[in-house]
């Protein structure tokens, strides 16, 4: 439409039709920019979802394949009584009662960081070591009604015989130690070409015994009453001294002391999702992973185990039905295959 102006120009305008036409438009344009952004918030969010579910999956495929390879190590021959539960073998599997289509995995073993180290040397067919302990009191970690096992080179079950409120002293055995530990702690600092070493305790050391501090590999040479003479390179006359410096303090060739116990994986949905749980009878219940709704073991030889976890995603999805459960959650798996080297 057109209007001749004051100085008789012509002015264009809208007609009504015009301008309802033009909002038509900009309201299907600006529907499908908002559809196209639903549809892309939407696919984004399933994603991210699906990836928090095979991140999960991952964690704890990740903690329970490292329990596997540990199963068996440092468990003596026979039955072990641990929190009250005899355990005849390093791996156990069986369906779980409580949950359709899971199981329960059940492996004895040390697992984890060490317990305590053997603060001085130990001869074989003795029945008592020096042990000082990585954090708590010796008592609570060893004189322990729900697990007194113990493994350095292959020992049974032992009592402690130490202060309550201490964390070094002496463990005694329920049986003769099977070969000879030799081991001490830097009584002082030592730097760079020492051969002198002092120790908190040399009672034991014979000449001839081979230690290793950090790098270097000691021969022990003389005994003192509170240091050894050492030689790092015998095809060199004379004795010569360690490469490095170390604080008063470290392990002279430490000798690493575990705690057995037992450990049992499997999933718990009583709190309304599905977790996979880590349950070790000695430390207690934690959980590994959330949204994890199966565990499935199946051995494939003697020593050969193949793992299955099924992730679910976190909330569900109306538009998806699951072919097999019919619910609304996606889900994947995750599949490793473990060889258990301690049984």
């Amino acid at each position: 439409m057109r209007r001749r102006g004051g100085l008789g120009l012509y002015q264009r305008g809208l007609t009504l039709v015009e301008l309802m036409v033009a909002l038509a438009i900009g309201l299907i344009v600006i529907g499908a920019v908002y559809r196209t952004f639903i549809t892309q918030q939407r696919s984004y969010s399933i994603q991210d979802q699906v990836a928090e579910a095979q991140q999960n999956a991952r964690v704890g495929m990740n903690i329970l394949m490292r329990d596997l390879r540990m199963a068996g190590y440092g468990k003596p021959e026979g039955d072990v009584i641990i929190n009250g539960a005899t355990y005849s073998h390093s791996i156990d599997v069986e369906r779980d009662p409580e949950e359709e289509d899971s199981d329960v995995i059940v492996v004895v073993g040390c697992f984890g960081s060490p317990k305590g180290y053997l603060t001085k040397t130990a001869d074989k067919d003795e029945t008592q070591i020096a042990v000082r302990s990585t954090g708590n009191e010796l008592s609570s970690i060893f004189n322990s009604e729900r697990s007194n096992y113990i493994f350095i080179g292959g020992m049974g079950k032992l009592r402690v015989d130490v202060a309550p409120g201490s964390d070094e002293g002496i463990l005694t055995l329920n049986g003769p130690l099977a070969k000879r530990y030799p081991t001490g702690v830097l009584s002082a600092a030592v730097r760079t070409e020492d051969t002198q070493i002092p120790l908190r305790n040399t009672d034991g050391l014979r000449a001839g015994d081979i230690l290793f501090l950090g790098q270097d590999r000691l021969i022990v040479r003389d005994v003192g009453t509170d240091t050894i003479t050492i030689d790092t390179d015998p095809d060199v006359a004379g004795n010569q001294g360690i490469s490095g410096s170390y604080p008063e303090g470290t392990f002279v060739n430490p000798i690493l002391v575990y705690r057995l116990t037992a450990v049992r994986y499997y999933i718990d949905s009583r709190s309304g999702f599905p977790v996979l749980r880590r349950n070790d009878e000695v430390e207690g219940n934690r959980t590994l992973a959330e949204n994890i709704q199966a565990l499935e073991v199946k051995q494939k030889d003697q020593y050969l185990y193949r793992i299955t976890l099924t992730a679910r995603t976190r909330v569900e999805d109306s538009d998806y039905i699951h072919p097999l459960t019919g619910d609304h959650y996606r889900t994947r798996q995750l599949q490793s295959m473990v060889r258990l080297r301690n049984l």
